[in-house]
């Protein structure tokens, strides 16, 4: 940050240097003294350029650091609420209707400068009001744990010429109504007392993936390799997609059958409420891979690496990788977590605890069930387990923990070091400089302005004492 204070001190300097040469040059009245010229370098030096270049750094680093990760959670309520329309009111659908006439100046009265008067001058415009096309509208809600989703704003009823706020006025076909089918499932999934899985993507900071030191980052020579082989599955473009469903398992060479996106989505709901994990699956062909220790690391510092940019493999994510030679039956798994270290016995269950079991979306992820409850404006999750396979593991004995950037919680080895490491990139480096110019460009115009201009001049004539 120091030499970012003194390359902000050099170019502010030239700067008003530059400043007090021109205006010297053209004799204005608004010419740098030279005591003005030393205040502001003082001024500069000591407040504004370390100010901005903290500021900056602060700001740079905290741009870093902050990364993107799924959280996990359930519907709690579908809400459906109906809004009476009205004339020049709050609707969404409406035409023009009824004109009346607005009287708009376009001059005022005045007098002139010889004492003549002049009548306001106008005329009239046709105007509008707003009317609605039908007596409500409908807007459709979906509460969850991870907060309200809008699934319809302000839809048409259904069959919405049965609803005309005018009996003669037609609703176009193109609009809007009804209630979605998205709103719809979710309403039988509650009535049902089944809720849905919803994911969310929130920030957090990671000192790891931000980190421009090597020591703690996997990495692997054999990713373009398998890049070039075609069995590295990019991570999701869209990580959250149909409001809050999103996509985690992967295939490669290999498709079995079966509600994967589905099965899982629920099984990350009930781990992100429970134990704020998020699992990803990635099921391929082992015929294809020769040693599953290699492609697994690999896939991890791929899913890890800047090609990702803030939406990489997040500290919460848990990657089971799982080879198949039949699509039926697992010959081998490995796994692994955003986190270098943490987790391990639960990681060496997965490895022993998978190959030869059934290569089926239930039978690994089973039907875990939410029971939720609200007290005191607080939503308290309780999850019922099945037998999944992995819903055992991550549940079990070597349960998941998610593992701090910080030591503080004694949940992490700590890694706040490695923040310390972190400097401005390139580009931030010369917006923080820029900005140090131009908050300097303040002290310079205050410089310029703050003399009387007129005792300037008197005092650069009569003495030659102006600088």
């Amino acid at each position: 940050m120091l030499g970012l204070i003194i390359l902000g001190t050099i170019f502010a300097l030239a700067t008003g240097f530059g400043i007090k040469v021109y205006l010297d040059r053209t004799q204005s009245e608004y010419r740098i003294t030279t005591a003005e010229f030393a205040i502001a370098t003082a001024v500069i030096l000591l407040i504004v350029a370390p100010t901005v270049s903290y500021v900056g750094t602060r700001v740079a680093i905290t741009n870093q650091v902050t990364f993107n990760e799924n959280w996990g959670g359930w519907e709690t309520e579908a809400i459906w609420t109906k809004q009476q329309t009205h004339r020049d009111g709050p609707h969404r659908w409406g035409y023009d209707c009824d004109p009346y006439q607005v009287y708009v100046v376009d001059r005022s009265a005045y007098t002139d400068d010889k004492g003549r008067y002049h009548p306001e001058e106008g005329h009239y415009e046709t105007r509008y009001h707003d009317c609605p096309y039908a007596t409500e509208e409908w807007t459709f809600t979906i509460r969850t744990t991870l907060g309200e989703y809008e699934i319809a704003d302000r839809n048409l009823p259904t069959n919405p010429n049965q609803y005309r706020w005018r009996s003669y006025k037609h609703v176009p076909e193109d609009l809007p109504s009804g209630v979605p089918q998205f709103w719809r499932d979710a309403k039988d999934r509650l009535d049902k007392s089944d809720p849905g899985p919803v994911t969310a993507r929130r920030q957090y900071e990671n000192y790891i993936l931000a980190s421009q030191s090597t020591i703690l980052q996997r990495f692997s020579d054999s990713i373009d390799r398998y890049k070039k082989d075609k069995l590295l599955p990019a991570l999701s473009t869209r990580p959250v997609h149909d409001f809050y469903f999103a996509d985690r398992v992967f295939f490669v060479g290999t498709h079995p059958a079966g509600d994967w996106q589905g099965t899982l989505n629920r099984f990350d709901a009930a781990l992100g409420s429970s134990l704020q994990g998020d699992l990803y699956l990635v099921i391929v062909d082992a015929a294809r891979i020769t040693d599953p220790d290699n492609y697994a690391g690999a896939l991890m510092a791929y899913w890890q690496s800047k090609e990702f940019g803030k939406d990489a493999l997040s500290k919460n994510g848990i990657v089971v990788v799982v080879g198949t030679t039949d699509g039926k039956t697992i010959s081998w798994a490995r796994a692994g977590t955003g986190m270098p270290v943490g987790n391990e016995a639960m990681l060496i269950d997965i490895q022993n605890a998978m190959p030869g079991k059934q290569l089926d979306a239930e039978a690994l992820f089973g039907h875990p069930t939410p029971s939720i409850s609200t007290t005191a404006n607080q939503v308290k999750v309780t999850i019922r387990h099945s037998q999944g396979v992995l819903e055992q593991i991550l549940w079990g004995p070597h349960f998941y923990q998610r593992v701090s950037m910080s030591s503080k919680s004694g949940k992490g080895v700590g890694y706040e070091y490695l923040k310390r490491e972190i400097q401005p990139t390139s580009g931030q480096q010369v917006l923080i400089l820029l900005c140090t110019v131009l908050f300097s460009g303040i002290v310079w115009g205050v410089c310029v302005a703050v003399g009387v201009p007129a005792y300037r001049s008197a005092r650069g004539r009569f003495n030659g004492l102006y600088r």
